[in-house]
């Protein structure tokens, strides 16, 4: 839908048979694309009859000169915030890093603020994903999203296989989660929930076919209820912190769900519900011996087996 948008934008008056085959499709699905792009905002002409065609076009009105655009000093000094904080290796980077003169220009002379920003942030995170080869498979799944479009995923690399998997997938949306970036949807063959890590998706296609979000699957239900990425039933856990790393807990929310309690002692106690057990595991692993898991018992008894195991490691 996306390319077929570039070239009518681009003036350009492809036939429905030229667009099907451009983009290895069938008719009916080129005036679904057309009749969608409607829908958002972008009326289509057709023949002289008005209806849509053999060749479509944006509607006049379209192609109108919009007025001239102002950034206040809030609005670019916040569009060049965004973009300084975005990783060297994330995708769109390189376009980013040219958008940001065009914002001092858009900006005026308010412009100056977003300047000084440019100049006066910085920053780094470690253990990064690349993801600047993945723009190509990104756009595929926003045009499914958007579109409802089913997709044939035709190479998946899981670390868990020898060789890249071939299945359908039915994308929800995109989600950004500690520095990664998943495709939640639903996997048709088995009718369950999939979250897939964008990274690990070499090709995928569009089909001609359509699909419908579960109820079930909830992005904001989601958000409480996982820990991290890993979507599980979720638990209480409560976790006391040593007196010197209270300051540390107290200044973060590490999940939508926490409260926080003061003991008498100087340490805090931080309760939560959530799932996750991989990364609930590894995120208590991290704080050493300052963090201590009062519930529930079983993790209890998986953080002391490993802390375990761990020493027996470090004794050889």
């Amino acid at each position: 839908m996306l390319g077929i948008l570039r070239l009518l934008l681009d003036e350009g008056r492809p036939s429905i048979h030229d667009l099907a085959a451009r983009f290895k499709t069938r008719r009916e699905t080129i005036y679904r694309d057309l009749r969608v792009l409607e829908e958002v905002g972008y009326p289509i002409a057709g023949e002289e009859s008005g209806r849509i065609g053999g060749r479509p076009r944006l509607a006049a009105s379209d192609r109108t000169p919009t007025p001239p655009i102002h950034l206040t000093r809030s609005e670019a000094g916040a569009l060049v915030w965004a973009v300084k904080q975005t990783a060297a290796r994330q995708p769109f980077q390189a376009a980013l890093s040219t958008a940001v003169p065009k914002l001092h220009a858009l900006a005026g002379r308010d412009g100056r603020l977003a300047m000084a920003l440019d100049g006066a942030i910085s920053g780094w995170d470690r253990g990064i994903k690349d993801y600047r080869a993945s723009t190509p498979v990104i756009l595929r799944l926003v045009e499914a999203i958007i579109t409802r479009r089913r997709c044939r995923i035709l190479e998946y690399r899981s670390p868990w296989r020898d060789r890249p998997t071939t299945f359908l997938h039915d994308p929800y949306r995109l989600l950004y989660i500690h520095g990664g970036l998943y495709s939640l949807g639903k996997a048709p063959d088995h009718d369950n929930r999939a979250v897939l890590a964008v990274d690990r998706i070499g090709a995928l296609e569009l089909t001609d076919e359509n699909f419908t979000n579960d109820p079930a699957i909830d992005v904001k239900r989601y958000e409480a209820e996982a820990f991290g990425v890993i979507w599980e039933q979720p638990m209480t856990v409560v976790v006391r912190f040593r007196a010197d790393r209270a300051p540390y807990v107290r200044e973060r929310e590490w999940h939508p769900t926490q409260k926080l309690r003061e003991l008498r002692d100087g340490r805090v106690e931080l309760t939560f519900r959530a799932g996750g057990v991989f990364e609930i595991l590894r995120w208590v692993l991290g704080w050493g011996d300052a963090a201590d898991v009062v519930r529930p018992p079983a993790l209890r008894r998986e953080i002391a087996s490993m802390l375990q195991s761990a020493a027996r490691t470090y004794r050889r």
